[in-house]
Protein backbone atom coordinates (compact mmCIF):
# COMPACT_ATOMS: atom_id res chain seq x y z
CA UNK A 1 0.00 0.00 0.00
CA UNK A 2 1.24 3.47 -0.83
CA UNK A 3 1.85 6.33 1.54
CA UNK A 4 2.59 10.00 1.03
CA UNK A 5 5.16 10.13 3.83
CA UNK A 6 8.58 8.60 3.25
CA UNK A 7 9.63 6.74 6.36
CA UNK A 8 12.81 5.16 4.96
CA UNK A 9 15.60 6.84 3.01
CA UNK A 10 17.13 5.39 -0.13
CA UNK A 11 15.45 2.74 -2.30
CA UNK A 12 15.85 1.54 -5.82
CA UNK A 13 15.41 4.46 -8.20
CA UNK A 14 14.51 2.24 -11.17
CA UNK A 15 11.81 0.47 -9.15
CA UNK A 16 10.42 3.80 -7.98
CA UNK A 17 10.31 5.09 -11.54
CA UNK A 18 8.45 1.98 -12.61
CA UNK A 19 5.87 2.37 -9.84
CA UNK A 20 5.36 6.04 -10.65
CA UNK A 21 4.97 5.14 -14.31
CA UNK A 22 2.18 2.70 -13.52
CA UNK A 23 0.48 5.27 -11.31
CA UNK A 24 0.60 7.91 -14.01
CA UNK A 25 -0.79 5.56 -16.65
CA UNK A 26 -3.64 4.47 -14.38
CA UNK A 27 -4.43 8.05 -13.39
CA UNK A 28 -4.88 8.87 -17.07
CA UNK A 29 -7.69 6.30 -17.20
CA UNK A 30 -9.94 8.25 -14.81
CA UNK A 31 -11.77 11.48 -15.60
CA UNK A 32 -11.15 14.90 -14.14
CA UNK A 33 -14.40 14.53 -12.18
CA UNK A 34 -13.21 11.20 -10.79
CA UNK A 35 -9.92 12.76 -9.77
CA UNK A 36 -11.65 15.73 -8.11
CA UNK A 37 -13.81 13.40 -6.00
CA UNK A 38 -10.82 11.30 -4.96
CA UNK A 39 -8.68 14.30 -4.10
CA UNK A 40 -11.44 15.80 -1.95
CA UNK A 41 -11.92 12.51 -0.09
CA UNK A 42 -8.17 12.26 0.51
CA UNK A 43 -8.03 15.84 1.78
CA UNK A 44 -10.85 15.20 4.28
CA UNK A 45 -9.26 11.93 5.39
CA UNK A 46 -5.91 13.61 6.03
CA UNK A 47 -7.63 16.28 8.15
CA UNK A 48 -9.28 13.58 10.28
CA UNK A 49 -6.09 11.54 10.62
CA UNK A 50 -4.17 14.64 11.64
CA UNK A 51 -6.56 15.21 14.55
CA UNK A 52 -6.34 11.54 15.53
CA UNK A 53 -2.54 11.74 15.52
CA UNK A 54 -2.54 14.89 17.63
CA UNK A 55 -4.62 13.28 20.38
CA UNK A 56 -2.64 10.07 20.07
CA UNK A 57 0.56 12.00 20.71
CA UNK A 58 -0.91 13.66 23.80
CA UNK A 59 -2.13 10.40 25.32
CA UNK A 60 0.98 8.36 24.54
CA UNK A 61 3.10 11.05 26.20
CA UNK A 62 0.89 10.76 29.28
CA UNK A 63 1.14 6.96 29.16
CA UNK A 64 4.93 7.11 29.58
CA UNK A 65 4.37 7.89 33.26
CA UNK A 66 3.10 4.33 33.67
CA UNK A 67 5.66 2.47 31.59
CA UNK A 68 7.18 0.67 34.58
CA UNK A 69 4.20 0.50 36.93
CA UNK A 70 1.82 -0.88 34.30
CA UNK A 71 4.38 -2.61 32.05
CA UNK A 72 3.08 -0.87 28.92
CA UNK A 73 3.98 -2.10 25.44
CA UNK A 74 2.91 -0.89 22.02
CA UNK A 75 1.63 -3.14 19.24
CA UNK A 76 2.43 -2.64 15.58
CA UNK A 77 -0.89 -0.88 14.98
CA UNK A 78 -0.33 1.61 17.79
CA UNK A 79 -2.53 -0.08 20.38
CA UNK A 80 -1.17 -0.28 23.89
CA UNK A 81 -1.11 -3.28 26.19
CA UNK A 82 -0.77 -2.79 29.92
CA UNK A 83 -1.13 -4.56 33.24
CA UNK A 84 -3.48 -3.30 35.92
CA UNK A 85 -2.76 -4.08 39.52
CA UNK A 86 -5.06 -6.83 40.74
CA UNK A 87 -5.37 -5.14 44.14
CA UNK A 88 -5.09 -1.34 43.88
CA UNK A 89 -3.26 0.59 46.57
CA UNK A 90 -5.91 1.80 49.01
CA UNK A 91 -3.47 3.98 50.90
CA UNK A 92 -4.06 6.78 48.41
CA UNK A 93 -6.42 7.72 45.59
CA UNK A 94 -4.17 7.01 42.62
CA UNK A 95 -6.45 4.24 41.37
CA UNK A 96 -9.07 6.93 40.66
CA UNK A 97 -6.75 8.83 38.35
CA UNK A 98 -7.31 9.01 34.62
CA UNK A 99 -5.36 6.43 32.63
CA UNK A 100 -4.92 7.13 28.90
CA UNK A 101 -4.75 3.46 27.84
CA UNK A 102 -8.32 2.99 26.63
CA UNK A 103 -8.22 6.34 24.82
CA UNK A 104 -5.02 5.30 23.03
CA UNK A 105 -6.65 2.07 21.83
CA UNK A 106 -9.76 3.95 20.73
CA UNK A 107 -7.59 6.26 18.63
CA UNK A 108 -5.76 3.30 17.06
CA UNK A 109 -9.14 1.82 16.21
CA UNK A 110 -10.29 5.16 14.77
CA UNK A 111 -7.16 5.26 12.60
CA UNK A 112 -8.05 1.87 11.14
CA UNK A 113 -11.74 2.63 10.61
CA UNK A 114 -10.91 5.95 8.88
CA UNK A 115 -8.58 4.18 6.45
CA UNK A 116 -11.16 1.46 5.83
CA UNK A 117 -13.86 4.05 5.22
CA UNK A 118 -11.60 5.85 2.76
CA UNK A 119 -11.13 2.65 0.75
CA UNK A 120 -14.88 2.02 0.79
CA UNK A 121 -15.68 5.53 -0.39
CA UNK A 122 -13.18 5.58 -3.25
CA UNK A 123 -14.06 2.15 -4.61
CA UNK A 124 -17.76 2.66 -3.87
CA UNK A 125 -17.67 5.82 -5.97
CA UNK A 126 -16.38 3.94 -9.01
CA UNK A 127 -18.86 1.10 -8.42
CA UNK A 128 -21.78 3.54 -8.37
CA UNK A 129 -20.55 5.79 -11.15
CA UNK A 130 -19.66 3.06 -13.62
CA UNK A 131 -21.95 0.23 -12.43
CA UNK A 132 -19.08 -2.12 -11.70
CA UNK A 133 -18.66 -4.47 -8.73
CA UNK A 134 -15.14 -4.01 -7.44
CA UNK A 135 -14.76 -5.58 -3.98
CA UNK A 136 -13.43 -3.31 -1.23
CA UNK A 137 -10.20 -4.68 0.24
CA UNK A 138 -10.00 -5.20 3.98
CA UNK A 139 -7.39 -3.00 5.64
CA UNK A 140 -5.36 -5.07 8.11
CA UNK A 141 -6.06 -3.45 11.47
CA UNK A 142 -3.23 -5.36 13.16
CA UNK A 143 -0.46 -3.98 10.93
CA UNK A 144 -1.75 -0.51 9.99
CA UNK A 145 0.60 1.98 11.63
CA UNK A 146 -0.38 5.25 13.22
CA UNK A 147 0.65 8.16 11.03
CA UNK A 148 0.03 6.27 7.80
CA UNK A 149 -1.35 8.38 4.94
CA UNK A 150 -2.87 6.42 2.04
CA UNK A 151 -3.06 7.78 -1.50
CA UNK A 152 -6.30 7.48 -3.41
CA UNK A 153 -4.44 6.02 -6.40
CA UNK A 154 -3.84 2.88 -4.33
CA UNK A 155 -7.56 2.18 -4.52
CA UNK A 156 -7.89 3.43 -8.10
CA UNK A 157 -5.22 0.86 -9.00
CA UNK A 158 -7.46 -1.78 -7.41
CA UNK A 159 -10.32 -0.67 -9.64
CA UNK A 160 -8.16 -0.61 -12.78
CA UNK A 161 -6.77 -4.05 -11.97
CA UNK A 162 -10.32 -5.36 -11.61
CA UNK A 163 -11.11 -4.06 -15.09
CA UNK A 164 -8.37 -6.24 -16.53
CA UNK A 165 -7.43 -3.66 -19.13
CA UNK A 166 -11.04 -3.16 -20.23
CA UNK A 167 -12.87 0.16 -20.22
CA UNK A 168 -15.24 1.09 -17.42
CA UNK A 169 -18.12 0.84 -19.89
CA UNK A 170 -17.21 -2.62 -21.14
CA UNK A 171 -16.74 -3.93 -17.61
CA UNK A 172 -20.06 -2.45 -16.52
CA UNK A 173 -21.84 -4.05 -19.47
CA UNK A 174 -20.29 -7.46 -18.82
CA UNK A 175 -21.17 -7.39 -15.13
CA UNK A 176 -24.71 -6.17 -15.83
CA UNK A 177 -25.31 -8.99 -18.32
CA UNK A 178 -23.85 -11.49 -15.89
CA UNK A 179 -26.25 -10.34 -13.14
CA UNK A 180 -29.19 -10.39 -15.53
CA UNK A 181 -28.49 -13.88 -16.86
CA UNK A 182 -28.07 -15.17 -13.32
CA UNK A 183 -31.51 -13.77 -12.54
CA UNK A 184 -33.40 -15.09 -15.58
CA UNK A 185 -31.64 -18.38 -16.31
CA UNK A 186 -33.89 -21.46 -15.90
CA UNK A 187 -33.26 -23.66 -12.92
CA UNK A 188 -32.26 -27.28 -13.26
CA UNK A 189 -35.81 -28.62 -13.38
CA UNK A 190 -37.41 -25.79 -15.36
CA UNK A 191 -39.28 -26.54 -18.58
CA UNK A 192 -39.38 -22.91 -19.70
CA UNK A 193 -36.88 -20.14 -20.36
CA UNK A 194 -37.00 -16.52 -21.61
CA UNK A 195 -38.70 -16.49 -24.97
CA UNK A 196 -38.88 -13.95 -27.79
CA UNK A 197 -42.48 -13.57 -28.96
CA UNK A 198 -42.76 -10.98 -31.72
CA UNK A 199 -42.55 -7.56 -30.05
CA UNK A 200 -42.43 -9.11 -26.56
CA UNK A 201 -40.04 -11.10 -24.42
CA UNK A 202 -41.50 -13.43 -21.82
CA UNK A 203 -39.51 -14.12 -18.64
CA UNK A 204 -40.72 -16.96 -16.39
CA UNK A 205 -40.21 -17.09 -12.60
CA UNK A 206 -38.96 -13.55 -12.03
CA UNK A 207 -41.04 -12.38 -9.06
CA UNK A 208 -42.66 -14.06 -6.09
CA UNK A 209 -45.89 -12.78 -4.58
CA UNK A 210 -46.55 -13.07 -0.86
CA UNK A 211 -49.15 -15.81 -0.35
CA UNK A 212 -50.35 -14.31 2.95
CA UNK A 213 -51.34 -11.01 1.35
CA UNK A 214 -53.04 -12.81 -1.50
CA UNK A 215 -55.00 -15.22 0.70
CA UNK A 216 -56.14 -12.70 3.33
CA UNK A 217 -56.23 -9.40 1.45
CA UNK A 218 -56.52 -10.54 -2.16
CA UNK A 219 -53.50 -8.37 -3.04
CA UNK A 220 -50.45 -9.19 -5.11
CA UNK A 221 -47.58 -8.02 -2.94
CA UNK A 222 -44.04 -8.81 -4.01
CA UNK A 223 -42.01 -10.54 -1.34
CA UNK A 224 -38.84 -8.87 -0.08
CA UNK A 225 -36.46 -10.87 -2.29
CA UNK A 226 -38.29 -9.68 -5.40
CA UNK A 227 -37.47 -6.05 -4.69
CA UNK A 228 -33.78 -6.48 -5.55
CA UNK A 229 -34.65 -8.85 -8.37
CA UNK A 230 -36.80 -6.15 -9.93
CA UNK A 231 -33.94 -3.66 -9.74
CA UNK A 232 -31.56 -6.07 -11.48
CA UNK A 233 -34.26 -7.02 -13.98
CA UNK A 234 -35.07 -3.42 -14.92
CA UNK A 235 -31.37 -2.58 -15.11
CA UNK A 236 -30.99 -5.33 -17.70
CA UNK A 237 -34.07 -4.34 -19.70
CA UNK A 238 -32.92 -0.70 -19.87
CA UNK A 239 -29.54 -1.79 -21.19
CA UNK A 240 -30.97 -4.31 -23.63
CA UNK A 241 -33.57 -1.90 -24.95
CA UNK A 242 -31.82 1.49 -24.90
CA UNK A 243 -28.14 0.65 -24.37
CA UNK A 244 -28.02 2.59 -21.07
CA UNK A 245 -26.64 1.58 -17.68
CA UNK A 246 -28.96 3.59 -15.45
CA UNK A 247 -32.04 1.36 -15.33
CA UNK A 248 -33.73 0.51 -12.04
CA UNK A 249 -37.17 -0.48 -10.77
CA UNK A 250 -38.28 3.16 -10.68
CA UNK A 251 -38.57 3.02 -14.47
CA UNK A 252 -41.82 1.06 -14.06
CA UNK A 253 -44.35 3.88 -13.85
CA UNK A 254 -47.02 3.83 -11.12
CA UNK A 255 -45.89 0.43 -9.84
CA UNK A 256 -46.79 -0.25 -6.20
CA UNK A 257 -44.81 -3.34 -5.25
CA UNK A 258 -47.22 -4.02 -2.38
CA UNK A 259 -50.24 -4.03 -4.66
CA UNK A 260 -49.35 -5.18 -8.17
CA UNK A 261 -52.16 -5.17 -10.73
CA UNK A 262 -51.73 -8.29 -12.88
CA UNK A 263 -54.50 -7.23 -15.28
CA UNK A 264 -52.71 -4.25 -16.84
CA UNK A 265 -49.55 -3.25 -18.68
CA UNK A 266 -47.38 -0.80 -16.75
CA UNK A 267 -45.67 1.89 -18.83
CA UNK A 268 -41.88 2.11 -18.82
CA UNK A 269 -39.72 5.24 -18.98
CA UNK A 270 -37.40 3.60 -21.52
CA UNK A 271 -37.70 4.42 -25.21
CA UNK A 272 -37.59 1.04 -26.94
CA UNK A 273 -39.16 -0.99 -24.15
CA UNK A 274 -42.66 0.41 -23.68
CA UNK A 275 -44.49 -1.77 -21.18
CA UNK A 276 -44.25 -4.51 -18.58
CA UNK A 277 -46.89 -6.97 -17.35
CA UNK A 278 -46.83 -9.19 -14.27
CA UNK A 279 -48.47 -12.58 -13.82
CA UNK A 280 -49.49 -14.39 -10.64
CA UNK A 281 -47.16 -17.31 -11.44
CA UNK A 282 -44.11 -14.99 -11.37
CA UNK A 283 -43.82 -14.52 -15.11
CA UNK A 284 -42.99 -11.06 -16.44
CA UNK A 285 -43.56 -9.93 -20.03
CA UNK A 286 -41.84 -6.91 -21.56
CA UNK A 287 -43.28 -5.20 -24.63
CA UNK A 288 -41.15 -3.24 -27.12
CA UNK A 289 -41.68 -0.64 -29.83
CA UNK A 290 -41.50 -3.34 -32.49
CA UNK A 291 -40.16 -6.81 -33.26
CA UNK A 292 -36.74 -5.44 -34.16
CA UNK A 293 -36.33 -3.72 -30.79
CA UNK A 294 -37.38 -6.89 -28.96
CA UNK A 295 -34.94 -9.00 -30.96
CA UNK A 296 -32.12 -6.52 -30.35
CA UNK A 297 -32.73 -6.63 -26.60
CA UNK A 298 -32.93 -10.42 -26.63
CA UNK A 299 -29.56 -10.72 -28.34
CA UNK A 300 -27.82 -7.87 -26.51
CA UNK A 301 -28.60 -9.60 -23.21
CA UNK A 302 -27.39 -12.91 -24.66
CA UNK A 303 -30.69 -14.60 -23.87
CA UNK A 304 -30.21 -16.81 -26.90
CA UNK A 305 -27.37 -18.50 -25.00
CA UNK A 306 -29.64 -19.82 -22.23
CA UNK A 307 -30.40 -23.53 -22.33
CA UNK A 308 -32.75 -25.87 -20.49
CA UNK A 309 -31.27 -28.88 -18.73
CA UNK A 310 -32.82 -31.19 -21.31
CA UNK A 311 -31.41 -29.30 -24.29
Amino acid sequence: MQTTTATHAGGNADLLSGILGVEIRNEEKITAQDRLFCEKQQEMLYDALEKIDQWYGIFTKEAEKYRESHKIRYKENGEISYTEKLYPDDSNYSHHEFRPFKSINMLASANHSANQNFASRIIGYFNRTYNVSVPVPEIDGDTLKMGFRPQYMTHVDTVIEHLGGRSFRKTAEDELIKRFLLLVKPNRWSKVKPELKGDKISFPNIVIFDSFYHDFYNKNSMDYSSHQKMSDFCEGIAFGADDVLCGDREMVMRLNRNEVDTSIWYDLTTTNATGIKFFRNGRVDVRFQNREAASLCFNRLRLDELRLEEE
